[in-house]
């Protein structure tokens, strides 16, 4: 099941996703997030949050928000999707991908990006079987644990 995310999920979002910044270099990051930052994201009205839940339980999640500052990239936005281990492979990243494009279309966005490390082969193999176009490569572009990452940058034109 894929439905729009309320504030009764910021646990469990809180959860996945701090486990991934603590445990993984898929995300560049090293700061932790917040119940209450996770709350806000949710609230934030441009921004697009979705959940997946498997047999009952979350199994992940996705949003988008913007991309960079500016009018000009009004339409352009980035986004996130993390699941559980357990619940990947199963096409459920693909429902919850499809689910979370078509609500950015009815928000009116022309084009999703996905910025992903280059050390996440299955992220990268994910978004092409989703229709996503490798666009380029910054070398280096993130430091964590002492390594430099490459940043993949794939978008979508919805």
């Amino acid at each position: 099941m894929i439905r729009t995310a309320n504030a009764s999920d910021a646990p469990a979002i809180t959860a996945l996703w701090n486990h991934i910044i603590a445990d993984t270099s898929i995300t560049f990051t090293t700061i932790p997030k917040t119940k209450d930052e996770i709350r806000q994201i949710i609230a934030d009205t441009a921004r697009l949050v979705h959940v997946a839940q498997h047999n009952g339980a979350f199994a992940g999640f996705a949003l988008v928000g913007p991309f960079r500052s500016g009018p000009g990239y009004a339409r352009t936005v980035e986004h996130t999707v993390y699941l559980h281990t357990s619940a990947q492979g199963n096409g459920l990243g693909s429902h919850l991908m499809h689910a979370l494009m078509s609500a950015a279309i009815v928000a009116g966005h022309h084009v999703m990006v996905g910025a992903i490390s280059g050390t996440n082969s299955s992220a990268i193999a994910f978004h092409k079987t989703i229709d996503f176009q490798h666009v380029g490569v910054i070398e280096q572009a993130g430091r964590k644990n002492g390594d430099w990452h490459d940043l993949v940058l794939m978008q979508k034109i919805l």
